[in-house]
């Protein structure tokens, strides 16, 4: 069956056809569109060039935004051929996925700008949310994102136990400190900000006890900090580290498939290529693995005996030297 122009669509918008130049071209355009759009919001913030280059700067946005709707556009209107968003509300539900969230985000400022009256400073830092865009052409912070939403139980329960934390150093230290330093310590909110850098590790040293009680809460508390905080970047390491080798087995799984009685061709590494950037992998491990895969069947090849004539495979058969041979009939 011949595939629709929605399904056409579809795929180029959420996957990059390595093969076809049309994909790269227009992934090129969408991340282009994104950097550009985000360094002039930055200089936009510089008064002496807002003003000098307040044309070039307006032109950038619009075109800009412009892109980014016709790209939202499309995605939403190609979203049921995804089966994820197949059926009724398959668009809707499309619309309230995170991505989708942010593609909408990243068109609404121009609409706050022509039409509302709010503080430019706000649209600006809104502007830069297009920035998580990028997400869809960078792979390591598609790892990253994946990652994250792994491991997001572990993630609330460390989150948990560091809000706990918090608290209750904010409380200890409060009941220390608040009558040797009424100003420091006025209330709960003040002792929790300096529970807060304490337990980061930081310590900016505005806020300090000075009474021996909470002098010894604060050394307590320091060393509680280190822990609760390397927690989470634990479990962040051990994450990736196990994504990371999931990726590889899929990669080595896919290349023993490509690479299987076939020779190393142009077709072939291109889409060893192909799997390679969706996955994640660097070149130095793509070649590494490959190489691998060569030498253990080049290995298994000479272990085999094969016919000079076929050159197929040869099954020998044993048999028992001393099971004498059956009697012929006479």
């Amino acid at each position: 069956m011949k595939p629709t122009l929605r399904s056409r669509t579809q795929k180029l918008l959420h996957g990059v056809d390595r093969e076809s130049r049309f994909s790269l071209f227009v992934h090129l355009v969408l991340a282009s569109a994104i950097i550009i759009n985000v360094v002039s919001v930055i200089f936009d913030s510089v008064e002496a060039f807002a003003e000098r280059y307040f044309i070039l700067f307006a032109t950038i946005e619009i075109v800009c935004t412009l892109i980014f709707a016709i790209e939202y556009a499309l995605r939403v209107w190609s979203a049921p051929d995804n089966p994820r968003f197949a059926g009724t509300f398959g668009r809707l539900r499309y619309m309230l996925t995170p991505m989708a969230l942010i593609d909408l985000l990243a068109i609404l400022p121009i609409f706050l700008w022509f039409f509302t009256s709010i503080d430019l400073r706000f649209i600006r830092i809104v502007r830069l949310l297009r920035l998580l865009k990028f997400t869809r052409y960078s792979t390591g912070l598609e790892l990253m994102m994946l990652v994250f939403r792994q491991q997001m139980g572990i993630f609330g329960a460390a989150s948990a136990a560091l809000a706990c934390m918090l608290v209750f150093s904010a409380g200890a230290i409060y009941l220390a400190e608040h009558e040797a330093q009424p100003e420091q310590f006025a209330n709960l909110l003040d002792a929790l900000y300096w529970s807060v850098i304490t337990l980061a590790t930081v310590g900016y040293g505005d806020v300090v006890p000075i009474t021996p009680f909470g002098k010894f809460l604060a050394s307590i508390i320091s060393l509680t900090g280190i822990g609760i905080v390397a927690v989470p970047a634990g479990i962040l390491a051990s994450a990736f580290n196990a994504e990371l080798r999931r990726r590889e087995a899929e990669y080595r799984h896919q290349a023993t498939r490509q690479l299987l009685g076939k020779r190393l061709t142009e077709r072939v590494r291109n889409k060893l290529r192909s799997h390679q950037e969706e996955l994640g992998i660097s070149e130095e491990q793509a070649q590494w693995i490959i190489e691998d895969i060569r030498d253990v069947h080049r290995n298994e090849s000479d272990e085999i005996l094969t016919c000079p004539h076929c050159h197929q495979p040869l099954h020998l058969e044993l048999h028992d030297t001393e099971t004498p041979p059956s009697p012929q009939k006479s």
